[in-house]
């Protein structure tokens, strides 16, 4: 076999492995959006919002209808959601579909930093290795605690993708792709910078700990320069422009400043993070141990920057972010990935040899499935189902068209309710007033009986939309064939000319 024709081979078997890397977790991750949003039920904080975001956005980035309009610059300064509105003007898909596109893309883009350090860091690029470091990398796309921030659908994920392929891109020599990468970062969100400039910190800091001159470091120093810069500049643009709207204090600070805390509430919380969060704290201990064992203890910068973040989420007003439920561990993914890029970027003198730094890469992701109790779930998704069980292009057809149908009847339907299901896939199609409780839980108990209710039976507001359909005496039930979507009505919504044709009656 001539050198063109193995180099071919080679180049062919890569190739295949790399769409297994990115592709899988791409398909999974996409599919369990669309279960999410057609088959469960999604809500409109944040699927709903999100995706009518991202999809045919306009440049303020206006929130939608049923979320009262205004700017989500007041809420997060994220520039990339322009490149990905502009994306999808380019393709033929509807606004659930694109955000599940969006999401999948971002655990494809997790898996691809992992892929490329294993197969051009460490070599393996013959025979089965390809493949070796393709499982590798999907693991760490499904590792537990990706997928405990993918059962609240997101978009921090990116932020820490986007790190791991500037951090490779720049260890690999590839000056120019690493710039970019880490200005889609920082364009993902504006706290991205913090987390940047935290793990480059402590990279220079190292570097400096090892006699390294701060000018071999110029490349870290003119990153972590800039990632401190960006995030000051608009955040401050960000207070002075929308003065009244802090994410920062509603969320961490609270008003008036950590007036919750105390010593109980502190301990209640550091002890139910330790039980109840082995995602993140059991492959966190495994680096420490690995970092022991291989006496290495830069395998631990990645866990080390991310300190603070946990610390501040400890103490933070709101629920979710003090459990550090969901897409706000986003930061500890770089702590997982980060024992791979300190073994390549600070190998001993003997070289770089990939079998043991695999195995431990494999540990860390193996220790993330430590079992506690259920991950924080609110849309009850199924796994794997969810990651199986897409909903056809029919059934989203016609639960798309019945809720088109459903908005466009509204001043025909006197008071109207819908559910989070409902509205999520139409975030513009409804008003706030009719959806009187976006937190769902509780008892939904609306200032007037509704004339119409309309819900998903799979959804986690039906039981109360069936309850408050009862409570109001709405006798006329109906639901739209090939899809959840049932409504109930005060008058005969058959006979009304939207409707004609497209419902059954109960």
């Amino acid at each position: 076999m001539g050198p063109d024709r193995s180099a071919l081979l080679i180049s062919l078997n890569t190739a295949s492995a790399t769409a297994l890397a990115v592709g899988l977790p791409f398909a999974a991750f996409e599919r369990l959006v669309l279960f999410h949003f057609y088959l469960q039920g999604g809500f409109v904080l944040d699927s709903g919002l999100l995706g009518s975001l991202l999809w045919h956005s306009d440049a303020a980035l206006t929130q939608p209808l049923s979320m009262g309009g205004g700017s989500y610059f007041a809420t997060h300064v994220s520039p990339l959601f322009w490149l990905a509105s502009a994306v999808s003007r380019l393709l033929s898909l509807t606004m659930p579909q694109f955000f599940a596109a969006f999401v999948g893309f971002s655990h494809g883009l997790l898996a691809l930093p992992i892929f490329w350090l294993l197969v051009e860091g460490f070599g393996l690029k013959r025979g089965a290795a390809p493949w070796l470091a393709a499982f590798a990398a999907v693991g760490f796309a499904f590792s537990a605690l990706a997928i405990a921030i993918a059962l609240y659908p997101h978009f921090e994920t990116l932020i820490a993708a986007f790190f791991l392929m500037f951090a490779v891109a720049q260890y690999l020599g590839h000056a120019r792709l690493a710039c970019g990468f880490f200005l889609l970062g920082l364009a993902t969100r504006e706290d991205a910078g913090l987390h940047y400039f935290a793990v480059l910190s402590l990279v220079v800091a190292v570097g400096l700990a090892r006699r390294v001159p701060l000018r071999q470091q110029r490349a870290e120093l003119i990153y972590l320069t800039a990632a401190l810069i960006y995030v000051l500049v608009v955040m401050t643009a960000q207070r002075l422009v929308f003065p009244g709207a802090s994410a920062f204090v509603r969320i961490y600070v609270g008003n008036p400043p950590f007036a919750a805390l105390g010593a109980s509430v502190l301990w209640n919380r550091l002890l139910f993070f330790v039980v109840e969060r082995p995602y993140v704290v059991w492959p966190a201990l495994g680096a420490v141990f690995w970092a022991l064992w291989s006496r290495n203890p830069y395998l631990l910068l990645g866990y080390a920057a991310s300190v603070p973040w946990v610390v501040l989420n400890l103490l933070a007003e709101g629920p979710l972010a003090a459990a550090l439920i969901g897409y706000y561990a986003f930061p500890l993914l770089i702590g997982m990935a980060w024992p791979l890029l300190a073994v390549y970027r600070w190998r001993n003198r003997r070289g770089l040899e990939w079998r043991r730094p695999i195995a431990g890469f494999a540990a860390l992701i193996a220790l993330s499935f430590v079992p506690s109790g259920p991950p924080y779930n609110p849309g009850r998704l199924s796994l794997p189902r969810a990651f199986l069980d897409s909903p056809s292009r029919a059934w989203q057809a016609a639960t798309d068209h019945g809720i088109a149908m459903l908005s466009r009847a509204r001043p025909l339907l006197g008071r109207l309710l819908v559910d989070n299901s409902v509205a999520a896939l139409a975030p513009n199609g409804f008003t706030s007033a009719e959806l009187p409780d976006l937190g769902g839980g509780g008892t939904m108990v609306p200032p007037e009986l509704p004339d119409t209710v309309a819900y998903f039976t799979t959804g986690f507001d039906a039981a109360r939309l069936r309850a408050t359909a009862a409570a109001a005496g709405l006798a006329n039930r109906y639901h739209v064939p090939g899809t959840p979507l049932h409504l109930a009505a005060r008058r005969r919504l058959d006979l009304l000319p939207p409707f004609e044709g497209l419902l059954v009656a109960e």
